[in-house]
């Protein structure tokens, strides 16, 4: 039991230190993860502070341009035409203030939009604040679950100690009941001395009888075990006519070097009973003495068994522990990649709500200028005015080929006929152009006419499409994705 208690007592020194081991390692993992997500966190908050950096300048940077773009325009209409400037001005105004007024509507309907926004971050900082103050209760329990620990280690060392002690003194005990019981048996082991001698030379014998049946079975040399077995039986007889010999001399009084006599007095019968009564009575102490010992010890055995229980739920707990705290860091992880995206998603409405802002002033301002020069009876614009001047242009080199044509009559009746149905065909319509073969991509509207009037697929904000890679791209190696890790 002693064995078999100090054996149990090394395994959970070992378990306690593996414990150990794996509580530290969990700490530093902890340490080093918030590190991460705190070095993360700042430089997310740099990035978003430099994005909207520099999508506010490149905004100010296009308002600008087309500012300027503006002024030049507005100086080269006040050059052509300064006495239109008064009515300009008031239908500009009244423009103006419409326009003003629809800004002013849709700012509002974005800045509402910008708060919605605003709202749904602040739900996630807050959620992300619960989630820190959930960590950091997790942490207090750990701490508490620690001390715990280090309470329960102190008290099983203590009564380590104790059994120690008692294992001691319990020895001790047993060692006094055996010097007792051999000052009461050393008269018995003299007489019987020989006796066992000769028990012990008849075992002898009986163990080589069968090591020699053993052997016959195995080993395939027999004549000389049996010269040995020979041997053997000879000086087994010897030693047992020695034996007799000294039985002789032992059993023959008058054989004065083989005995002496014994010297005081023979205890009484009652002196005897006396003694055998109080050597029962220490025998029985003793006994008593046991039995609390082995109480003890099965009150230490259950202690051992309740701090070994205590020992495997601690380690359920810090498993779930440690499961809950990598949920809470995958929660986490998706939270910030969600901030992450509303927020990039937020600077690209803004960018787009500016640049459709001002794209719809530019629109606005091109119409009014056109719905005043049609009413003043002028083009709209002056690519309108360039077009129409280039459709005049081709309309009368249709003519002059038409008129060279005819002129050119020295065929027959009939050819002249079909030549002048042709001539015809391509005064009302357009020279046929040299079919080309070409590699370029088709506009959106390559194969609608003209007259159908569908607007520009477009407008300013055309795709961009990049060039395709050449020979050199098989020098460059692809980009591997890293994700985001907090």
């Amino acid at each position: 039991m002693e064995k078999e208690t100090q054996e149990e007592l090394k395994v959970k020194k070992l378990i306690i230190l593996d414990l150990s081991k794996k509580f530290s390692e969990t700490n530093s993992r902890l340490k080093e993860f918030s590190a991460l997500y705190d070095v993360v966190k700042n430089e997310r908050n740099k990035y978003v502070n430099l994005i909207q950096a520099s999508s506010q300048a490149l905004a100010e940077m296009k308002e600008k341009i087309k500012i300027l773009q503006n002024e030049v325009e507005i100086l080269r209409n006040e050059s052509l035409a300064k006495d239109r400037a008064l009515q300009r001005e008031r239908l500009a105004h009244t423009t103006a203030q419409l326009a003003r007024d629809q800004l002013r509507l849709d700012t509002n309907r974005n800045i509402a939009v910008y708060r919605k926004k605003q709202e749904g971050v602040e739900q996630q900082i807050v959620e992300i604040d619960k989630l820190n103050s959930i960590i950091n209760g997790m942490e207090k329990e750990m701490l508490h679950l620690k001390k715990r620990y280090e309470l329960s280690v102190e008290s099983r060392n203590y009564t380590g100690v104790q059994l120690i002690d008692r294992n001691d003194e319990l020895c001790i005990l047993y060692e006094k009941s055996n010097v007792q019981e051999q000052t009461l048996k050393q008269g018995e082991i003299a007489l019987t001395s020989k006796e066992e001698g000769l028990r012990g030379l008849n075992l002898q014998v009986a163990e080589l009888q069968r090591q020699i049946e053993v052997t016959r079975k195995h080993i395939p040399n027999m004549p000389e075990y049996a010269a040995k077995i020979l041997t053997l039986q000879k000086d087994l007889a010897e030693e047992r006519e020695v034996v007799d010999a000294l039985c002789r001399n032992l059993e023959n009084p008058s054989n004065l070097g083989r005995w002496r006599e014994l010297q005081g007095e023979d205890p009484d019968t009652e002196q005897l009973a006396a003694k055998i009564q109080v050597l029962e009575e220490r025998l029985n102490e003793k006994k008593e003495q046991l039995l609390e010992k082995e109480l003890v010890l099965e009150e230490v055995t259950a202690l051992s068994d309740k701090l070994r229980s205590q020992a495997n739920e601690g380690r359920s707990d810090t498993l779930a522990l440690a499961k809950r705290v990598n949920e809470f860091q995958a929660r986490i992880k998706e939270v910030t990649r969600k901030m992450m995206a509303t927020v990039s998603e937020l600077s690209m409405y803004q960018a787009t709500a500016l640049k459709l802002q001002q794209e719809k002033h530019d629109q606005e301002m091109s119409l009014e200028d056109a719905q005043w020069k049609l009413d003043q009876g002028q083009a709209p614009t002056e690519a309108i005015e360039h077009a129409w001047y280039r459709s005049e242009r081709d309309r009368l080199r249709r003519q002059e080929f038409a008129i060279q044509q005819r002129e050119r009559g020295g065929m027959s009746v009939q050819s002249g006929g079909g030549g002048g149905g042709m001539g015809g065909g391509m005064g009302g319509g357009d020279v046929p152009s040299q079919v080309v073969r070409t590699t370029a991509e088709p506009r959106p509207n390559a194969y609608i006419p003209d007259e159908i009037g569908i607007p520009k697929p477009y407008g300013n904000l055309a795709p961009f499409k990049p060039t395709e890679g050449g020979a050199n791209m098989r020098h460059f190696r692809k980009p591997e994705r890293k994700d985001i890790e907090i």
